[in-house]
């Protein structure tokens, strides 16, 4: 229960200062409130106090527990009243003079029974907030002994050295190699009897949770799914859900066929009943070799309906299973299967797994054995491996890298200090025996991957954040005792439990808060970074110190969490850093557990049984909104929830829509049947600060949204959204404003009214018109009841341009140029880019749609943006402008494949932070025969090659060719000497010679367009070609018609 300190603290905390404004308005409350508002606020101040030193003591007995979660929920009780006084009476009246007199005696009068009413509400919680603190006097619950014995909980990180950019790969599993020949095996004969057999073919894989499963049949799926017509994976769970996974395999199905998207779409899916999705299912498996994958089923009824729904008689279906029970494993292999019982890591496997994240555990073989195996070699970069089943890591070259990812350590590695310090092992000190402190602590891991990566990222927790210079056994030792409470050799589910405890009893007060806030979200989702930290701020658990912004601060919170490997890295962006995370399935069980118990947060329709809330539903997360799910959502009392989310369907909140009245974050993103309506609804939500819109299909934003004055983030993009009202000229709080779709290239038209949301840090997707509509009716799929561009009307293209700016607080800025621009409003355009460049701007995207501007305007800039960090130029660029290299600190470089010439890659080469680099055409504009032109004629100017020179490039990492055709590109001897990742995204290719130049490549990934005249032979032709070298080489399709734009 130890998540009542951090949420009880953040709670008075937030509270404390809430009720310091109050008291300073000018209301005129009923005699005696304030009063009762002042001892309120002094009570608080006082429960603050004391909880801020329980979160110093560590561990709390059950009285003192029971007494936080009382300061909890009358902490969250008087901050519902607090808001709803600042909602009902934060208009009063304010001025001198006769007739605003006049006017504050008429708001008095008609405010008179509201006031009563919020008075005699005051007074109650007045009442409980003094009971609260009687009661912890009576029941001793003060008397806080300070011991030495006792675990001190260490603080949030504070000082945290921001990770550096960093690729994120897929590495080789541990310990799985035997299994993968084993059961390759399996594959193989599937190939040999595909002639002979039309029987569908199973194999089922099980053991208990944490044991690498799906690892396992992931690494299988990857392995060998190629080399079949058609693959899908889905997951299963103790809630089984017949209908989501039957949708899941048919929208999976159909991406992979070439054309899907235009000639069988998918419309009202979500809609479909059991019938209609099998039937589908039938028509898309015909006459083809398939694969799925079905991860973690829980019962033999739940495999016998996913079993009876995959169709009989096809050319061949293989079915993969993952369960945690060998019932269900016996159950799927009846009829024509393979049974396979996964085992714990070996010894010596379990060690090298520890290494990937602790990698100042020794490694000297002369010196050092495991359990009498002598290991010999580790790999050349320390590695750190994520949470979860499947096992990624992301490679570290340097001593600050390293130390970013908590591997500084203070203890002996071997004899070979160069070395160590080569793999960012920073030492102090010596060490007696790490080894056999290893050993010990390994042993009550039992060989499970998920509690060794835990306990490997609590020992480099402790080693990161270590003061003193003691030994690196020294904490080994120390976890070692921790975990010493009941746990055996032979680790069982309820051990991993315990693992999982003491990783979470390590945590500082803040970040239990923030991982448990994750249990918002479904099982095996792939989640945002930036999605979570924005809603992180937005619920209050992030405020700003030392120094740091609350983003920094939120930031820090995140990268400490993967450094725990308590959530792992799916991918990053460009940019190098983490762009999705994912939650091992254990661990998301553990949280939402731990959550429900808390009242923390309310997960309905989930995927674990949880039960029904006893006290009020303060955040309300909702999976499923099927009958079950409203009927249980109807029975809540939901007036005190301050967040929800709903994930693919809005249904259940049709009905209480209204009961929110005290909504602080709400999150619709993808759920496809919000209408009109509900969204007016919605803007009737005045203490709003989070609203996201993502993937709805909304058209038109009401003139309402103007009354959300809280609104700090509002996400609309991928809706077809074009413009927004006047009212939005009243948004001062508004932070984060995103809009457009990337890959259908449509934008929200800039207006006068968004220019004066002066505190935008955040304004992408942002379309600026130029004097031809033809560009702007490109953007917008069709002209909405109040006109297509009457928001453009509102300020013409100059006025809109001027105005621009005033947004001097903005970071990121993403625009398309819509139309052809004037030559006055080119001036203007670039005059603001400048201006806003010397300001905070460190993100600028720039798609000039093939009219020109980047040609005759920004490359001629006098006052290039030499401050940026990333740079985006897409359009009609036949070369770079020459001032970029200037730009010293660049660490993103988008440009268009246009202007990908022999040239080029020398001037970038001098960029001394160049982290990414990405070359991308548009798929509509590549069927444009001037952009064809360009490229045939870079490519005739480089000698029928394009070449990449020696030397340079000190720091790229990322080079991505993204683009319908590719030209020849080849590299020299000496060329980009750090690159480790290269992307190929194509319909045609004429091949990358010179692959073996690279010295530092270690991944190559191939992805070819569906639309390619033969695909697969395709990918075949270049992955062989590559194979010949070193790199890993991952191959992949996508469907074009769903991806118009590579980015």
């Amino acid at each position: 229960m130890d998540l009542i300190v951090g949420a009880s603290s953040n709670a008075v905390k937030s509270l404390v200062g809430k009720l310091g404004s109050l008291l300073a308005q000018e209301y005129t409350l009923i005699q005696g409130v304030r009063d009762d508002i002042q001892y309120i606020n002094d009570e608080l101040a006082s429960m603050q106090a004391f909880l801020n030193r329980t979160k110093r003591a560590g561990s709390h007995d059950e009285q003192r527990q029971d007494w936080m979660k009382q300061v909890r929920e009358v902490s969250y009780d008087i901050e519902d009243c607090v808001d709803d006084v600042n909602h009902r009476l934060g208009h009063e009246p304010r001025g001198n003079g006769k007739l605003m007199y006049i006017r504050k005696k008429w708001y008095f009068l008609t405010t008179m029974y509201v006031r009563r009413c919020i008075a005699a509400e005051i007074g109650n919680l007045k009442v409980r907030a003094q009971q609260v603190s009687d009661r912890r006097t009576r029941y001793g619950v003060d008397n806080l002994r300070g011991s030495s014995s006792e675990p001190v909980v260490a603080d949030a990180p504070t000082d945290r050295v921001a990770p550096p950019p960093e690729l994120i790969g897929t590495k080789q599993p541990v310990g799985v190699e035997d299994a993968m020949n084993e059961l390759g095996g399996w594959f193989k004969a599937e190939q040999r009897t595909t002639q002979q057999s039309t029987e569908k073919r199973f194999l089922a894989i099980f053991g208990f949770g944490g044991l690498g499963k799906t690892t396992l049949a992931m690494e299988l799926y990857r392995r060998f799914g190629d080399d079949f017509d058609c693959r899908a994976s889905v997951q299963a769970s103790q809630k089984f859900n017949l209908l989501m996974i039957l949708r899941s395999l048919v929208k999976q199905f159909h991406e992979q066929q070439a054309g899907a998207s235009l000639n069988d779409p998918l419309e009202g899916i979500e809609e479909w009943g059991e019938k209609d999705l099998r039937k589908k299912l039938v028509h898309q498996l015909k006459d083809k070799r398939y694969l799925v994958l079905i991860d973690d089923i829980w019962s033999v009824s739940a495999w016998e309906n996913i079993n009876d729904s995959l169709p009989e008689r096809v050319k061949c279906g293989s079915v993969v299973v993952t369960t945690r029970f060998k019932s269900v494993a016996v159950a799927c292999c009846r009829r024509n299967g393979r049974l396979y019982d996964h085992k714990p890591l070996l010894e010596e496997n379990s060690y090298k797994l520890f290494r990937q994240i602790v990698s100042s555990a020794p490694d000297n073989a002369s010196k050092a054995s495991l359990y009498g195996q002598i290991l010999s070699g580790t790999p050349d970069n320390p590695t750190k491996a994520p949470s979860g089943d499947h096992i990624v890591t992301s490679a570290s070259d340097s001593p600050t890298e390293a130390a970013s990812h908590g591997i500084i350590i203070s203890g002996a590695v071997g004899n070979n200090p160069t070395k160590a310090v080569a793999h960012g092992q920073i030492m102090s000190g010596t060490s007696d025996n790490p080894i056999g402190d290893a050993q010990a602590l390994l042993k009550k891991c039992g060989g499970l991957p998920l509690a060794i990566i835990v306990v490997a990222g609590l020992v480099a927790s402790k080693l990161r954040s270590g003061t003193s210079s003691k030994p690196i056994d020294n904490y080994l030792a120390e976890v070692d005792k921790a975990l010493s409470g009941g746990l055996e050799t032979h680790l069982s589910t309820e051990g991993v439990t315990k693992v999982l405890d003491q990783c979470y009893n390590d945590l500082p007060a803040d970040l239990k808060t923030c991982l448990l806030y994750l249990s918002m979200f479904p099982k095996g989702s792939f989640v945002s970074r930036k999605r979570l930290i924005r809603r992180w701020i937005g619920e209050g658990f992030i405020i700003q110190k030392h120094g740091k912004t609350i983003e920094e601060v939120a930031e820090d919170y995140f990268n400490e969490l993967i450094s725990r490997n308590l959530i792992r890295a799916v991918n990053n962006s460009s940019n190098g850093k983490v762009k999705t995370y994912q939650i091992h399935d254990m661990v998301l069980e553990y949280i939402v557990s731990k959550s429900s118990d808390e009242n923390f947060i309310t997960v309905v329709g989930g995927h674990w049984q949880t039960p029904f809330p006893s006290y009020k539903v303060r955040r309300l997360s909702i999976h499923r909104s099927a009958r079950e799910e409203k009927e249980t959502v109807e029975r809540m009392k939901l007036s005190h929830v301050r967040s929800l989310t709903a994930f693919d369907s809005f249904k259940a909140l049709h009905s209480c829509l209204l009961k929110f009245q005290i909504l602080q974050v709400l999150d619709l993103e993808s759920c496809r049947d919000l209408s009109s309506h509900q969204l007016q609804k919605i803007c009737k939500m005045h203490q709003l600060k989070y609203l996201s819109l993502r993937r709805t299909d909304i058209e038109e934003i009401p003139a309402e949204i103007g009354k959300l004055e809280y609104l700090e983030v509002f996400d609309i993009r991928e809706t077809e959204v074009s413009e927004l009202p006047q009212s939005v000229g009243g948004l001062k709080r508004m932070t984060h404003l995103l809009a457009g779709n990337k890959s259908k290239r449509k934008a929200l038209i800039m207006t006068e009214e968004i220019t004066k949301m002066t505190a935008l840090k955040t304004l992408s997707g942002m379309g600026i018109c130029g004097t031809t509509t033809a560009g702007m009716v490109r953007f917008t799929r069709k002209t909405t009841a109040t006109g297509l561009f009457k928001s453009a009307s509102r300020g013409s293209c100059k006025q809109v341009l001027q105005a621009l700016e005033k947004l001097t607080n903005l970071k990121k800025l993403s625009l398309y140029i819509l139309g052809k621009l004037e030559e006055e409003d080119e001036i203007l355009l670039l005059s603001a880019i400048e201006h806003l460049s010397s300001c905070s701007l460190k993100f600028l995207a720039v798609d000039d749609g093939f009219t020109g501007f980047l040609e005759e305007s920004l490359s001629s800039s006098k006052a290039p943006p030499e401050h940026l960090h990333t740079l985006e130029l897409c359009g009609n660029l036949f070369e770079v402008p020459k001032w970029i290299v200037s730009m010293h600190g660049l660490e993103k470089l988008t440009l268009s494949l246009t202007s990908l010439r022999t040239d080029t890659l020398m001037l970038l080469s001098e960029l001394p932070e160049l982290f990414s680099l990405t070359f991308s055409l548009d798929a509509a504009k590549s069927k444009n025969g001037s952009a064809l032109e360009i490229l045939h004629k870079n490519t005739m100017n480089s000698g029928g090659e394009i070449f990449v020179p020696d030397g340079g490039f000190g720091k790229l990492k990322l080079l991505r060719l993204l683009a319908p055709f590719l030209p020849p590109l080849s590299f020299v001897e000496g060329a980009m000497p750090t690159l480790q990742r290269l992307e190929l995204r194509f319909r045609t290719a004429y091949g990358v010679p010179g692959l073996e130049n690279l010295a530092s490549l270690r991944q190559i990934f191939l992805a070819v367009s569906s639309k390619a005249p033969k695909a697969a032979e395709e990918k075949k032709r270049l992955a062989n070609k590559i194979e010949k070298n070193p790199p890993t080489v991952i191959v992949d399709e996508y469907n074009e018609s769903s991806m118009e734009v590579y980015q």
